[in-house]
Formats: C-alpha cells, sequence, structure tokens
C-alpha cells in the first residue's frame, strides 16, 4: 500500500509541480525605458541633440519623465571603440542620481516628500491580461486586484544610453554624392528593485496625520535608501546614408546611372546628417530587442486558421514583424529548452488594444512562413529581422520563336519588406533589386565601321558577348501552404552590352512568378519563370565615336537575339 502510494505521489510531482516549474509565462511585462543621449563635447553635440529629440517613443515600452534626457562626458571619444565605456557611463549616472529618479517618478513624489500609487496602478491596470482581468473578478476585490500588478513593473526599469560614435562624412563631386556614417552604440542598465528596496520605501511612507518630526526623519531616511543602476549589457549597430548633392547630370552619364540618378533624392549635408541618425537609431534598437529579453514581447497562441494572438499595437505589433512559435521542453539532463515549431510574420490586422483590458481583448493574426503544425497555447516570441532576402541562382533562356533565347546566365537578387521602412498593412509586399550577367556567342548583325580602312564591312563570325542586367520592381509574397510560397513580381530594367567596343544598352520590362520551398528555414529553394520584353536598344551616351545608327529590336545588332521572351530561374534564397 504504502509503495502504492509513494508512486501516486510521484506521479502527481512529475505531472503536475514539475511543468510549472519550467511552463514559460506567456504574458508580456511592460518594461518601463528611459532613452538617454550620451554627449561627447563635440561639434555633433548639438545635431545628434535635434535628431534625438525627434525620436518617438515606442508603444511596447513604459516611460518615466526624468529632469535627466542626456549625460555629458567630454572624456569619452566618439572614436573611441573600448567595450569599457559602460562604466563611466554608469559613474555619471549614479552622479545624477537617475536610479533615485526613476523610482521618484514611479511613485510620483514631490518635494514634500508626499507620494503616491496612481501611476503604479495605472500601469498594473494597462499592463493586465485577459486572464489576470477574468482571475480578478472572481476575488473579493474585483478588478482593484489589477492595480497591486504594477509593483512588479518597478524592476523593470531601464536606461538606455545611446552614444553615436565614429561620425564620418565623405562627399566626390565627380559622381555628385556624399553620404554620412556612424557606429552606434546602446548601453543598457537596470534598476536594482527587490524586495528589501521596497520594504525601506515604504518604512519612508509620509501619512496625512504624521508630524512635521516624523515628516523630517522619513525625508531623511528616503535620501538614503541605496537606489542604483546595473550594467545589464550593449549592443551595437551600422547605418550610413547617401544621397545626390546637387542632381546634375554628370558627363558620359550611362542609362543606368541616369535610372539610379532618377530614383535618388537631392539631400542637404545637415538634413543627411539627421537621417543617419534616424536609422542608426532604428538600427541599434533592433539589435537591443534581439538581445535583451525583457524587450521581446511573448504571448500565447490564441487561435489557429488563422493564427491568432490577443498582442497588438500596445506591444508595438507591425505587419510583417516576424515571431517565433516555440514550445518549452525539458530534455534528459532536466534543463528546459525553447524548441522552434514554426516561424510567422504579423498579417494586416493588428488590433489597437492600448486600453485597459475588459477580458475579452481582440486578436491580431498571424500568417505561417515556415515549420510545422502550430498548436493553440503554444508561445509567440518576437524575433526581429531585416526583412531581407537574398537569392542565388542561374537562370535558362528558354527558346522563342526568333532564335536565340536571351536573359539567360547567373542572377543575384535582393528583396526587402516594405512594412520594415514604411508601414502600408499590406503583408509580404516586397521591393527587390537585381543583378544578372549572361555569356552568349552570337553573331553582327549590322555593320561596322573598320577605322583603319574607313570603309564598312559586316560581322558574321560568332562570338561571346556579355550581356549585364540590372533590374528592380515590386512583388507580393502568398503564403498558402506552411512551407511554400508564391511571389509573382512586376519590375524594370537595363541591359547593357558591347561589340566590337561598341556599348549597346536598352530598356525592358518584366513580370514573373518565383515559387519558393523551405529547405530548413531560413534556407529556401527557389525556381521561377518571368516573361520579358525589350524596347528599343541603342548606342549608349558614353561612346565617343561617330558611328550613328538606329535599332528597333536586338535581332538587328545581334543575329537571332529576341526582343522579347520567357527566362526561368533555380536557386537558393537566405532570408535574414
Amino acid at each position: 500500500m504504502k509503495s502504492i502510494l509513494r508512486f501516486a505521489l510521484l506521479v502527481f510531482f512529475v505531472f503536475i509541480i514539475t511543468p510549472s516549474a519550467y511552463a514559460q509565462s506567456a504574458a508580456y511585462d511592460r518594461p518601463t525605458v528611459n532613452f538617454m543621449l550620451l554627449k561627447h563635447g563635440d561639434v555633433y553635440d548639438a545635431s545628434s541633440a535635434k535628431a534625438f529629440a525627434k525620436v518617438p517613443q515606442h508603444d511596447k515600452f513604459y516611460y518615466n519623465k526624468l529632469s535627466v534626457t542626456d549625460l555629458s562626458l567630454p572624456q569619452l571619444k566618439r572614436s573611441d571603440v573600448s567595450s569599457t565605456q559602460w562604466q563611466p557611463v554608469l559613474t555619471e549616472l549614479a552622479r545624477q542620481n537617475v536610479a533615485r529618479k526613476e523610482v521618484t517618478a514611479w511613485y510620483q513624489r514631490k518635494p514634500d516628500g508626499f507620494m503616491s500609487m496612481s501611476l503604479i496602478h495605472s500601469r498594473g491596470e494597462f499592463n493586465a491580461t485577459d486572464d489576470a482581468y477574468n482571475l480578478a473578478t472572481t476575488t473579493k476585490r474585483g478588478t482593484e486586484e489589477l492595480r497591486d500588478l504594477g509593483s512588479k513593473l518597478i524592476s523593470k526599469t531601464y536606461v538606455v544610453v545611446v552614444d553615436f560614435g565614429s561620425i564620418t562624412y565623405s562627399a566626390n563631386n565627380g559622381t555628385d554624392m556624399h553620404s554620412w556614417s556612424t557606429t552606434v552604440r546602446a548601453y543598457v542598465y537596470k534598476l536594482r528593485y527587490n524586495d528589501d528596496i521596497e520594504s525601506q520605501l515604504y518604512d519612508t511612507w509620509i501619512d496625512e496625520g504624521d508630524s512635521e518630526e516624523v515628516i523630517t526623519e522619513k525625508q531623511k531616511r528616503f535620501e538614503q535608501i541605496p537606489f542604483e543602476m546595473e550594467y545589464l549589457t550593449q549592443v551595437s549597430a551600422s547605418a550610413s546614408t547617401n544621397s545626390l548633392m546637387t542632381g546634375k547630370p554628370m558627363k558620359n552619364e550611362s542609362g543606368l546611372e541616369s535610372v539610379m540618378r532618377m530614383a535618388m533624392s537631392v539631400t542637404s549635408r545637415e538634413d543627411l546628417l539627421q537621417q543617419m541618425y534616424q536609422k542608426g537609431y532604428n538600427n541599434v534598437m533592433g539589435e537591443l530587442e534581439k538581445k535583451v529579453a525583457a524587450f521581446k514581447v511573448q504571448t500565447g497562441v490564441s487561435a489557429l486558421s488563422p493564427i491568432r494572438a490577443k498582442i497588438g499595437k500596445k506591444e508595438g505589433l507591425k505587419t510583417d514583424q516576424r515571431y517565433f512559435i516555440v514550445e518549452y521542453e525539458m530534455d534528459d539532463k532536466g534543463q528546459v529548452k525553447a524548441k522552434r515549431k514554426a516561424v510567422v510574420r504579423a498579417g494586416s490586422h493588428v488590433v489597437d488594444n492600448r486600453t485597459v483590458t475588459k477580458g475579452k481583448t481582440a486578436e491580431s493574426n498571424f500568417y505561417q512562413i515556415a515549420g510545422g503544425r502550430v498548436e493553440e497555447g503554444m508561445t509567440l516570441e518576437q524575433r526581429n529581422d531585416a526583412g531581407l532576402s537574398l537569392m542565388l541562382g542561374y537562370g535558362p533562356g528558354l527558346q522563342s520563336k526568333e532564335g536565340q533565347p536571351s536573359q539567360s546566365g547567373g542572377k543575384l537578387r535582393l528583396e526587402m519588406l516594405i512594412n520594415k521602412v514604411i508601414s502600408l498593412g499590406i503583408p509580404s509586399l516586397y521591393l527587390y533589386g537585381e543583378g544578372e550577367v549572361e555569356f552568349t556567342d552570337y553573331a553582327l548583325a549590322f555593320p561596322i565601321v573598320q577605322p583603319a580602312e574607313s570603309m564598312m564591312s559586316t560581322e558574321v563570325k560568332k562570338k561571346s558577348y556579355t550581356f549585364s542586367r540590372v533590374g528592380l520592381g515590386l512583388g507580393k509574397g502568398f503564403y498558402f501552404w506552411r512551407n511554400f510560397s508564391l511571389s509573382p513580381y512586376l519590375g524594370v530594367g537595363w541591359e547593357y552590352a558591347s561589340a566590337n567596343d561598341i556599348p549597346f544598352e536598352t530598356f525592358y520590362l518584366k513580370a514573373g512568378m518565383n515559387a519558393a520551398i523551405n529547405i530548413y528555414y531560413p534556407l529556401q529553394l527557389v525556381g521561377g519563370l518571368s516573361a520579358f520584353t525589350y524596347l528599343s536598344p541603342h548606342i549608349s551616351k558614353s561612346y565617343s565615336g561617330t558611328y550613328d545608327a538606329s535599332f528597333s529590336k536586338y535581332s538587328e545588332i545581334f543575329q537571332g537575339r529576341s526582343s522579347a521572351g520567357f527566362g526561368g530561374f533555380l536557386g537558393v534564397r537566405i532570408n535574414f
């Protein structure tokens, strides 16, 4: 009987207590994050402060109103890449009493020492999940229980000091281009706040009936509480911006250079610098969300078909933001590890949940781009990416009625999700840029001037010619199955070839469809088919010779080369 009882108790502990020890909470506790600018006492302090003041606040964080918004440390040089820079920054945070200021902001402590719980309570209610709300409604105090949840958020208070280092500027009058670049570092510090500190704080709470002597004593004790910030980690990211200086055409400018010039804006040196600061801040924020666990949103999968979860704008969710769906499992050594089950992106329906929950929060939807079967209750974990895809492969030209196929050769293509740059709300919409190189044997079909004899002749001997192409366009991904997608696209391109040192160029229109299947995300196998048509080819403006001719189609230059047709593609794609 005792053996049976022991076995029953063992089963109870294994199936009840053990899972609770390693189950991952899917609730997102909003951290409080204050961003500060590091100043170096140089010429870039004013411009960086101007840009920093325009940085929008993130919906996924709380912010405390502090009197300190920047730190001035002229002894630290922007060019210093030492990994120990966080130490003097921490010293300055202590000198400025930033930790005490954070606690003062949380408790809305006034100069006379009186404190309030109103901010803590309001943040507790705003942070509460549907589960917390529904549980609170079953208690005697009801939803007032939610107000107390704010106290645990105080320990999730952070300060991020942003440093724009190694700022450089370059200008090239020959290309009419100028650029700025920087390496941005962010030092992360966390408020040291625990039960002991909180107990000392409550001992200094001033009540309405306290005498002047008691108030004075409590004010002194408050100033003696050892509030501190502690160093957590640091991240870095590079950023660069470039633009035209005047927009004036350059001498001997090719067709490709003209296309690129039309696509670029003319930006002043100061405005370009401001763009660099903004880009640098965005890039380092992406690194922070990858490295600092408290900055990652986690929640449970609440429904399927489509995959849905109770997060939205309150958690900073945006269309095409990437999440991993994980399941926590215990290995043979008793260690709990997160096992990736699927990869998803936020869809077109992102709910505005920036209100206090009433127990029925609306859901945002997600579309799956990789992985296996998803079940309710699995954990969604924010895993930001660049929204870029790099494709590399070979495209065989397909035979056309004119004879020789076109648009064959090696291909390199870069795709970028538009929602990573500007939020349009249309999922999986992307811009692409591609480069191609083709080597094909042709006989020339037009007369060539022979400078030595000053006479006309026709080239009939075949030789190998190189065709270089650059294209750009717009596409849209469709994910019908978990590991398979189709991506139709439309684009334009520019092609360049040289025949007997005479450079030819032409533009073309292109439409196609790519199909991708996951090998193991982020690696995919890609195949595609495209249709194209060339515009009239012409001799490049960069040609300094005297030859004068016009052509209506490619076959008038290269015998049998098609002016329209189909092309194939087979290769691999990596997403990052």
